[in-house]
């Protein structure tokens, strides 16, 4: 996240990719496809929505395909740890919705369409399981789960959006986007584009 901030985007999609690469090395599938969809997501802060250049293709050419691999993996994806796998989906919807941004500004307007409906769906299908879960914490009296270590410092390795806090109107939220998501303006720019419908 230091080099999104420091709009070093290449710079973070590397370290993700390392970091993916060594979660699925130790066996952790669920952190290696977050780290992969925080890959795409660094990528596609990186484009240059307004450029038509040959390098400019490339990357966005790179990008798509970097997000649509990194969101087909997410699939194969288990475990018992069930609030790892809520944020996992969570970060899927992100990444659903940063394509769908990326897909419009490319004019694949029903690609860009599908995306968002199905991460919509599936952040709908998060935020009820998320709350039969929690209904069911309390009326058993179990104490709510740990906050990740570094929590109370404002980062740690699980610094992302948790299912109480994914939905598909958060994404309409500038705060939101930009302060809890660290999403530039130029990613910020596509999707709102989508979402507005706009040219």
């Amino acid at each position: 996240m230091v080099n999104r901030v420091a709009q070093n985007y290449d710079r973070a999609a590397e370290i993700h990719r390392l970091a993916a690469n060594a979660f699925e090395e130790i066996g952790d599938k669920p952190r290696s496809v977050i780290c992969a969809l925080d890959r795409g997501l660094d990528l596609a802060a990186g484009l240059d929505p307004g450029s038509n250049s040959k390098e400019s293709s490339k990357k966005l050419g790179m990008t798509k395909q970097i997000l649509e691999e990194a969101i087909e993996s997410d699939v194969n994806v288990g475990g018992r740890d069930v609030e790892l796998l809520q944020r996992l989906v969570a970060k899927e919807g992100e990444a659903r919705i940063a394509l769908s941004g990326v897909l419009w500004n490319s004019n694949q307007k029903a690609a860009a369409e599908s995306q968002y409906g199905t991460a919509c769906s599936r952040l709908d299908e998060l935020n009820a399981d998320y709350r039969a879960r929690e209904e069911e914490r309390i009326k058993k009296g179990r104490m709510p789960a740990m906050k990740p270590r570094g929590a109370s410092l404002g980062f740690s390795i699980d610094d992302i959006v948790g299912a109480n806090e994914a939905s598909c109107s958060r994404f309409k939220n500038e705060k939101f986007v930009e302060e809890k998501l660290v999403w530039n303006e130029g990613l910020q720019g596509m999707v709102k584009k989508f979402l507005t419908l706009s040219r």
